[in-house]
């Protein structure tokens, strides 16, 4: 099962200026900090929460998609698209959890030949 959470934003603005909007602090979190470049570290801080992760792709000013997590917690994928629909954006926010097998990770399997673990898995 994949936890998805999906929503739409129509803004009165251009795709360079919601890009711009996005990446400043206080949209995503309080405090952002985003290496724009695949594999580039990702921090999201907010009061006394502290979210980690990565950067999966940047493409300015229309993709922005990136992982992040809190301590201890499993990882979900955030995918942001921009499009201009004439004098309109529409900014499409995707997060979704499509790495429950990470669930699986030390639950006993049944093999031939005996018992395994599932494999060490990591999202980050």
């Amino acid at each position: 099962m994949t936890d998805r959470i999906e929503r739409d934003v129509w803004l009165p603005a251009s795709a360079d200026d919601v890009w711009d909007a996005v990446l400043e602090d206080g949209w995503l979190a309080d405090e952002v900090e985003l290496e724009l470049r695949p594999g580039g570290e990702a921090t999201f801080r907010t009061d006394d929460t502290l979210r980690t992760g990565w950067v999966e792709e940047a493409s300015a000013p229309s993709r922005l998609a990136f992982w992040w997590a809190e301590d201890g917690e499993p990882a979900t994928r955030v995918e942001l698209t921009i499009q201009e629909h004439e004098d309109e954006v529409r900014l499409r926010i995707v997060e979704t959890r499509p790495l429950d097998v990470l669930d699986l990770v030390g639950t006993p399997l049944p093999r031939s030949g005996g018992r395994t673990y599932g494999p060490a898995l990591v999202a980050a």
